[in-house]
């Protein structure tokens, strides 16, 4: 490909492609990733699905489209469509054509998040992200940001240890457990230093602990621990292509505090103090250039483990484009 990345194509894996609190039943909403047009919707029931926002009849594009209790029917002649993508109904006496088939691609809701599963030549999942144990956590803040970067960039982030200094002011940075992959999960941890001044103690220090888990390059948790205050929090990274050199980048935290009361207003806190740190870094994932062979130096974190590792989720180069296969439109895809 052209551009700041060597890599060519959209790494393969599951994203964030909506909070659950984003679609009510009924919602339409229209979105672009993976380089194409797509619609997600809820179903009167509840039920998410995403589909290609190309009616397969004329054309019409299906966000002006509504919900009709479990099927999405288009804007322009009023086909609809169940969730496996056939088209059940038509003002026409005569029926649906046979080739009034609507793509619709794998979704999971979980956690409060709705994920999407993308694969280059459609190969179906071959794991999972685990869900998580909810009790006790609180809601769940979200923010979104559209930038001009990358998964990989920004996923890179988690273990890139010499920057916390540099960018975030963070002293006496550590890590306190080493890069360990298990083919698409990745686990490290770390330790900061950090000040409560967002909270009016800008003199006090306390020792923050994170385990970051990496799931793919559209998912990362850090569990966050502060003993001292007996804090803990998930902050969620969740970077979705737009397409190959822009991404939506999803902010996501959820905290737990024991003493009842606290716990959502640290995760405001939390919440504020992890959208400030990520908005040092987005400038800089804007303007920089990936380089193949960076001069790593030592405190630098696990970056040519953590680069051999997303090799993985990416096309293999050697395989033909998809796209000249017209009938690839017209594949149906069941969640």
């Amino acid at each position: 490909m052209t551009g700041r990345y060597p890599f060519s194509g959209i790494p393969s894996g599951w994203y964030v492609i909506a909070a659950s609190d984003e679609l009510r039943p009924g919602d339409v909403v229209g979105r672009r990733y993976f380089g194409r047009d797509l619609v997600l919707y809820r179903t009167m029931s509840g039920r998410v699905a995403t589909v290609d926002a190309t009616c397969p009849h004329m054309g019409a594009h299906l966000e002006g489209g509504r919900v009709a209790g479990e099927t999405l029917r288009c804007p322009f002649h009023g086909f609809e469509f169940d969730l496996d993508g056939a088209c059940v109904r038509t003002p026409y006496a005569q029926g649906a054509p046979a080739r009034a088939q609507l793509r619709t691609w794998r979704v999971r809701e979980q956690d409060g998040l709705v994920l999407c599963w993308w694969d280059v030549h459609d190969k179906p999942p071959e794991w999972s992200v685990p869900e998580l144990d909810l009790a006790g956590w609180g809601g769940l803040g979200v923010h979104r940001y559209r930038i001009a970067s990358h998964p990989q960039e920004t996923t890179e982030n988690s273990i890139d240890y010499g920057h916390f200094t540099s960018v975030h002011s963070f002293p006496n940075a550590e890590m306190t457990r080493p890069v360990e992959t298990d083919g698409p999960h990745l686990q490290s941890g770390y330790a900061i230093t950090a000040t409560l001044g967002a909270i009016g103690l800008p003199r006090a220090r306390v020792r923050v602990a994170f385990e970051v888990d990496v799931w793919g390059l559209g998912y990362s948790l850090v569990n966050l621990h502060m003993a001292g205050l007996g804090l803990r929090g998930r902050l969620f990274v969740l970077p979705v292509p737009i397409d190959e050199e822009h991404i939506e980048l999803r902010l996501a935290s959820r905290a737990r505090h024991p003493i009842p009361g606290l716990g959502p207003l640290l995760r405001r806190v939390v919440h504020g103090q992890f959208r400030q740190e990520v908005e040092q870094d987005i400038p800089i994932w804007e303007k920089k250039t990936y380089l193949e062979r960076p001069a790593l130096a030592p405190g630098d974190g696990p970056i040519s483990e953590y680069r051999r590792w997303a090799r993985q989720f990416y096309p293999d180069p050697s395989s033909p484009a998809p796209g000249a296969d017209s009938s690839r439109q017209q594949r149906l895809h069941t969640p």
